[in-house]
């Protein structure tokens, strides 16, 4: 009788953690769909982001970011922490950014999280 108790609250146990972890995941918080990361952002950034990652090469046209090509939007943005509207050339390869692209994939604004 008492091996069913045990295993009982085991198996209650188990589903308790199961439902935490699923209702209350770790890491990660959404937004509106996007991602945000564990930090505090600068006021002029968004709420959230579409996607991280880490800056393989950038160029006047286009970034790769975590193996993924995408091109600029012509009316892209970038920001770093100190500036709203900062140059394309303060963005550099090892970088850790947040990103946004618009319908056609293309980068709209690109947010220098960490050095």
């Amino acid at each position: 009788m008492r091996d069913v108790r045990i295993k009982h609250a085991l198996l209650v146990m188990a589903t308790l953690l199961l439902i935490f972890g699923v209702a209350f995941p770790l890491g990660t918080s959404y937004a509106q769909g996007k991602v945000k990361g564990e930090w505090i952002l600068p006021k002029h950034y968004p709420d959230g982001f579409d996607n991280m990652g880490h800056i393989n090469s950038i160029a006047k046209d286009g970034i790769v970011i975590d193996d993924s090509s995408y091109k600029f939007s012509p009316f892209v943005q970038f920001s770093t922490p100190a500036r709203e509207r900062a140059s394309r050339s303060q963005f550099h390869p090892g970088d850790l950014v947040g990103y946004i692209v618009n319908d056609k994939k293309q980068i709209e604004g690109l947010y220098l999280l960490k050095k």
